[in-house]
């Protein structure tokens, strides 16, 4: 498998630069989620465009807006790229009309992303709920396509109802693969009394994790209220909090850090989501106000 490379660039460093990609497939996840699969239209920079799982691109539709969306692929698939995106307003519904063939516009790959490479040796524990599960899709397919770089991996997937478990399918049709290489996949829902598999919020299944709390990387993403007791639940169960990791996109909006959209803090130390996240360690959650509003 092909490395990331220690600091990815977008090409001609331009973090401006919009670029013309094809949509190949659309798939139908839930009622309100649509999965897209994206090529660039320039070979030579479908070669060399790269990002880190938790990173994020600017999907621009001409004369209608532009929308921050969470990559949710392996960064080791070049030449593609895939987005999860909800139907929730006015771009994202022009955007949910794309069939095959269509074209859009991207920039970026922005943000931080999640420290994959500072992780190898770990095991992995995801933790995801509602559309917190796009971007981690992300951190898992590369821990996968790079399985023995990284111990032990749990992901514990949740939504409200069966019928919005985001990549439902794709992960139960995983699992006896997954067992065979020490990988547990957890899917529950919260306010389903018809669903037929498990039941309950995440922090519940912590303990069937088959990872080691002390060398195990966190990550996770969901409803910031979701936050605060699973960050008690991994402290109680042993878990470190130095490897506690969350990645937020709520308030993003220009991607780079000149709207303002996205700062949170104080007058005198203040962070921007898109520039200096979206992932952040726990301390960085804990000490900032107003990270998790």
């Amino acid at each position: 498998m092909s490395e990331l490379p220690k600091d990815i660039m977008m090409p001609n460093d331009n973090p401006y630069a919009l670029h013309r990609v094809k949509v190949l497939k659309v798939y139908q996840l839930t009622e309100k989620e649509k999965l897209f699969l994206f090529r660039f239209e320039d070979p030579g920079l479908a070669e060399k465009w790269t990002f880190r799982p938790g990173q994020f691109v600017q999907l621009t539709i001409p004369g209608v807006g532009e929308v921050p969306i969470s990559i949710c692929s392996s960064p080791i698939r070049r030449g593609f790229f895939e987005l999860c995106i909800r139907k929730a307003g006015r771009v994202t519904t022009v955007v949910h009309r794309l069939k095959p063939g269509d074209t859009v516009l991207v920039r970026g790959p922005y943000g931080n992303g999640f420290p994959v490479d500072e992780w190898e040796g770990m095991d992995l524990l995801l933790i995801a709920a509602g559309l917190g599960t796009a971007p981690l899709r992300s951190v898992f397919l590369y821990a996968m396509d790079n399985r023995w770089k990284y111990g032990k991996v749990t992901f514990i997937n949740t939504a409200r109802y069966g019928k919005d478990l985001l990549f439902y399918r794709e992960l139960e049709a995983m699992k006896d693969l997954a067992e065979a290489e020490n990988v547990k996949i957890i899917q529950s829902v919260t306010r389903d009394p018809d669903w037929p598999g498990r039941h309950g919020r995440p922090q519940k299944f912590i303990p069937e994790a088959n990872t080691d709390p002390r060398k195990t990387a966190i990550a996770i993403c969901g409803p910031p209220r979701m936050y605060k007791s699973v960050f008690e639940a991994l402290i109680e169960y042993g878990y470190k909090p130095e490897n506690i990791y969350v990645t937020l996109e709520r308030k993003m909006k220009c991607g780079i850090g000149k709207c303002g959209h996205c700062v949170a803090g104080t007058s005198t130390s203040w962070k921007y989501i898109c520039k200096d996240g979206p992932v952040f360690g726990y301390f960085d959650i804990i000490s900032t106000p107003g990270l998790l509003d």
